[in-house]
């Protein structure tokens, strides 16, 4: 015998599948060029930021720092990522908007 819960505990469980299978399908996972686009797009923000405008010494701190986060670029790689990754990380404005809004 079915119970009138049964109907409504299967109607749940479908609209959760569905929603979850709606927000995977917008992301991808995440390659090395994504995971170096996400820390260059950091430092230069964070540089901005601090006042530092000298491409110079911009170029010199994303190499310092993409050797210092090699291990971390090696685990980023395979991430989930948004589909439109390149276009947030244009877009951000601040290293917040990159971690909040680009990578959720």
């Amino acid at each position: 015998m079915i119970t009138p819960r049964a109907p409504r505990n299967s109607l749940l469980l479908g609209l959760v599948a569905a929603s979850l299978s709606l927000s995977a399908c917008h992301r991808r996972p995440a390659s090395m060029e994504d995971c170096h686009a996400v820390l260059e797009r950091l430092v230069d923000l964070e540089l901005s930021e601090s006042g530092y405008r000298d491409p110079v010494l911009r170029t010199r701190w994303q190499q310092d720092l993409g050797r210092r986060f090699a291990p971390d670029l090696e685990r980023c790689r395979g991430l989930t990522v948004r589909h439109d990754l390149r276009a947030c990380l244009a877009s951000a404005r601040t290293p917040e908007e990159v971690t909040h809004r680009c990578l959720e």
